[in-house]
């Protein structure tokens, strides 16, 4: 329960925020166990015991290459679990969760065999809507005979919940608490966070593990670099759509005269520089699209970077 009278007004976070996300059901076992029992549809007494294969210092400086914010369980030593969380739409959520699935499914230690592998499942949260043409709230997929739906292994799986679609939700998925789950996710104020915590047995820990945590500044200057890295990455997309970001990277990546390569790698930093992404984010582009050590980088920022 509470131990202290909450801020009121608008939340500076929500747990959209994948660093948030992630530090609020690692600190507290009991919130990470009811969102399980709500996504794999399970009782309390179901689950024995959870790891988290991952745990963050607070306060840590994260990126997309040194640290993953999903949550990586192992559920009662017999089941990977990802929990990811993602925001934007950047057209690739199949194949990215699909990665991410296999790579947790290669759980196989020297020795064991093939049939001793863990089923493993990876849940994506995601603030849009997957497939338009086919809007569900909580979707759960696995591998299947198209012919005749016979489940050829039902140790991979991918489960996709909606968090636009809560109008959507099935008795089930009433039922298992996920409705609540999603409006939590989307609770933009510390007044309707505490009305959830009243209603929904499971978020009477929210409130005050969050406020716990924003306390910690160094926790919030993380969660403030998530959001700044979602924005710049939201406009990256965006520009890109609009002026041909990947015009400027071909050239730029091109094995022609030195030339041709300054001016693609010129012509990146003008559109991103002009869609109003932050240097520090150009800078992380050119190392990753054009594998340019980080003095390098340095340099073609001091050069094209007005």
């Amino acid at each position: 329960m509470h131990t202290k009278k909450l801020p009121s007004g608008k939340l500076r976070y929500t747990l959209t925020n994948d660093y948030l996300f992630h530090i609020v059901f690692q600190r507290n076992t009991k919130i990470l166990r009811g969102l399980l029992c709500s996504l794999l549809n399970l009782s309390d007494d179901e689950i024995v015991d959870i790891y988290l294969e991952n745990p963050i210092d607070p306060g840590e400086k994260v990126d997309d290459k040194t640290v993953i914010l999903d949550l990586l369980i192992t559920l009662n030593n017999n089941r990977k679990i990802n929990i990811e969380m993602q925001l934007l739409n950047r057209n690739d959520w199949p194949e990215r969760s699909l990665i991410y699935l296999c790579r947790s499914f290669n759980n196989l230690t020297a020795g064991q065999d093939y049939i001793d592998v863990m089923p493993t499942i990876h849940i994506g949260i995601l603030d849009f809507t997957l497939f338009p043409e086919y809007p569900e709230f909580y979707a759960r997929y696995a591998m299947k005979n198209i012919k005749n739906d016979n489940i050829y292994s039902d140790k991979l799986l991918l489960n996709v919940l909606d968090l636009n679609q809560t109008h959507l939700a099935t008795e089930e998925d009433i039922q298992s608490g996920l409705a609540y789950w999603a409006r939590l996710f989307k609770t933009e104020t510390w007044e309707d966070l505490q009305m959830l915590a009243s209603e929904y047995r499971d978020f009477e820990d929210i409130p005050d593990t969050m406020q716990k945590a924003l306390e910690d500044k160094k926790i919030r200057l993380q969660c403030e670099a998530r959001e700044r890295y979602e924005r710049d990455r939201t406009s990256l997309y965006n520009c890109g759509k609009r002026d041909g970001i990947s015009e400027g990277i071909d050239i730029g990546k091109s094995e022609g005269a030195n030339i041709e390569r300054n001016e693609g790698i010129k012509k990146l930093l003008f559109i991103l520089q002009k869609a109003g992404i932050s240097q520090e984010f150009a800078k992380e582009q050119l190392i990753e699209q054009y594998k340019l050590p980080e003095a390098v980088a340095d340099e073609k920022l001091d050069l094209y970077w007005k």
